[in-house]
């Protein structure tokens, strides 16, 4: 995805490279943290994956209804941001430096939990830096790639000797890469063809629905066990 976002020229390279740098920081705390206390409180973090994607999910249905707003008040210059003209006021300065405890806190759960990153970039990047969502998505990958390469290495140690060995863990790696890489192709055809509006609810609709089956999940196993 950040090469495509690179060929449609929607990406922010040395911006990415830079918090990409400064979340290392906090992936490794998140790794020191998670080695001594997820494996004794596995059942704390289940579904709270979902409840976290339902939420950013629910961001951009409403970044989605208001660019409609904002098209219907002025269609001439919604798609600009807030920032991109006018002097810098000191609200919009201390929205600029909020994107650092942001990228922080995503790095740490990366590190921590070995998951998310790349919507919650593009959530921070949009609120903070208010970058449009093709352009914001396309750096967050670019972090997010940065960020999970370096979290894999240290989460690999906590990862039981015996799952390490099981057939079926090899097996299942090719196919979740080679299903990602179809639905990066697919999904990145259909975004760059699409409004930033539509672009917005379809975000927000599939993220909201892997949230929601990924929190049925948690109470459903409950339920068979």
């Amino acid at each position: 995805m950040t090469l495509i976002a690179i060929k449609h020229r929607q990406i922010d390279i040395s911006r990415g490279l830079l918090f990409s740098i400064f979340a290392l920081i906090w992936i490794t705390a998140g790794i020191a943290l998670g080695t001594t206390f997820i494996p004794n409180n596995e059942n704390f973090f289940r579904g709270s994956a979902g409840f976290a994607a339902i939420l950013i999910g629910i961001f951009f249905i409403v970044k989605g209804l208001k660019k409609n707003k904002e098209k219907a008040v002025n269609p001439v210059t919604h798609e600009l941001s807030s920032d991109a003209v006018g002097p810098m006021t000191e609200k919009s300065r201390i929205r600029r430096s909020l994107v650092y405890p942001g990228v922080a806190l995503m790095a740490f759960q990366v590190g921590l939990f070995g998951i998310g990153g790349g919507m919650g970039y593009a959530v921070f990047l949009m609120l903070c830096l208010s970058f449009p969502i093709l352009k914001a998505t396309g750096t967050a990958m670019l972090m997010t790639f940065c960020s999970t390469l370096f979290a894999a290495c240290g989460i690999y140690f906590q990862i039981p000797d015996g799952l390490l060995l099981l057939p079926k863990t090899y097996q299942l790696i090719p196919l979740i890469a080679g299903l990602s890489m179809l639905g990066t192709f697919i999904g990145a055809k259909i975004a760059y063809s699409l409004t930033e509006q539509k672009i917005n609810f379809l975000i927000g609709s599939i993220v909201i629905l892997a949230g929601l089956i990924a929190t049925a999940q948690k109470y459903l196993l409950r339920f068979i066990s």
